[in-house]
């Protein structure tokens, strides 16, 4: 199995993402865990390598991140179907395509996979951006159909099956910032507005969500209403199926060390505290016995479509975090582990400190 790093391309003709992650000692841990996966990836159409080393670098990231969670998770995939990207026959049957918001072609190019600052410039905005980006990637699929008219879920391997799409977001250095709460609240059109009483009693309340509005557009909020999305079974959601992720990983199983590394993750994430309003901090380095174990599910939200044809069964996705709309109108998220909103990552070898990449949100 050729490696992911073998040139495919002259570098001049490269993503300096790539470049970055190719040439950084830093990230050696990565690179191996990379191509120990790809070696058991089917790369259906020959592309995979060339598109991981140019403009496809981000979604090829993501894509080899969704393969090793599957894996992990001990999903059966049936290799000799084309499209959609995943068919699941066992235990929970299902099809899945990947999908990611990109950069417009006259963005500026990013020339680092290191952020140096980790929270965007406005906030408001990007949140604004990250739903009609996402949503733009979410009908792209919902639209897409092959040669001979069909959609994802009219193939014969697929009829009857849960459809999900499984997206991440690269549309800009911070898309990877915000955390699934704001795709929850653009699928289901509501957000959450929360009310402590005298005893400190958190209370939470759905407000309902009209519409989107970004530089002088509209989209309807609350995708799962709509008639468009009745095939689509749920949403896998992702903002940390990054190169920093296999890194982590990487290091935390002793995989490719061949120096010594320290790795530091710190971030915001789901407080247990069931009367909190705000995320819970946390700072750990990667490895050490106290450290929260990071697996390929971690960064996963799955949210399903309450209104979807072909419902996706509860625990399809194993260990990840699941949202869902209750019969009583109120929408839960559940999440039996570690569950990060936001970090970065930063590296310390033998030759330098290395900036901190945005991960998970």
């Amino acid at each position: 199995m050729p490696s992911l790093f073998a040139p495919k391309v002259p570098d001049n003709k490269a993503n300096p993402l790539f470049l970055n992650f190719r040439d950084s000692p830093a990230f050696r841990p990565a690179r191996v865990l990379m191509d120990a996966i790809y070696s058991q990836y089917r790369d259906k159409d020959g592309s995979f390598i060339q598109e991981f080393q140019t403009r496809g670098f981000s979604a090829r990231v993501w894509e080899l991140s969704l393969f090793a969670y599957l894996q992990e998770a001990e999903l059966e995939i049936d290799e000799s179907f084309v499209f959609p990207d995943y068919v699941i026959t066992a235990p929970h049957p299902m099809a899945i395509e990947a999908a990611t918001s990109q950069p417009a072609e006259n963005a500026p190019k990013v020339q680092s996979a290191a952020v140096s600052s980790v929270v965007p410039s406005d906030l408001v905005e990007g949140q604004r951006e990250l739903v009609f980006q996402v949503a733009k990637a979410l009908r792209r699929k919902l639209l897409h159909r092959n040669a001979a008219g069909l959609a994802y879920w009219q193939h014969p391997h697929t009829a009857g099956r849960p459809f999900v799409i499984a997206v991440e977001a690269f549309h800009n250095s911070s898309s990877l910032f915000y955390s699934d709460a704001v795709i929850i609240q653009y699928l289901y059109g509501q957000r959450p507005v929360g009310e402590h009483d005298e005893l400190g009693t958190l209370t939470i309340k759905s407000e309902s969500i009209g519409t989107h509005h970004w530089k002088g557009r509209e989209i309807p909020s609350g995708l799962f209403d709509l008639p468009e999305a009745a095939d689509l079974s749920a949403v896998l959601f992702s903002n940390g199926s990054t190169v920093s992720q296999f890194n982590r990983i990487a290091v935390q199983e002793g995989i490719g060390l061949s120096e010594k590394i320290i790795v530091m993750r710190l971030g915001t994430c789901l407080n247990r505290d069931p009367n909190a309003s705000e995320p819970a901090p946390f700072e750990y380095i990667v490895g050490e016995a106290d450290a929260p174990y990071e697996s390929f599910s971690q960064v996963l939200t799955v949210m399903h479509n309450p209104n979807a044809k072909v419902p996706l069964p509860d625990g399809a996705f194993p260990n990840v975090a699941e949202c869902r709309l209750e019969d009583d109108g109120r929408l839960s998220v559940i999440s039996s582990g570690f569950h990060p909103f936001t970090s970065i990552t930063q590296i310390l070898t033998s030759a330098k400190r290395h900036e901190g990449e945005v991960d998970e949100q």
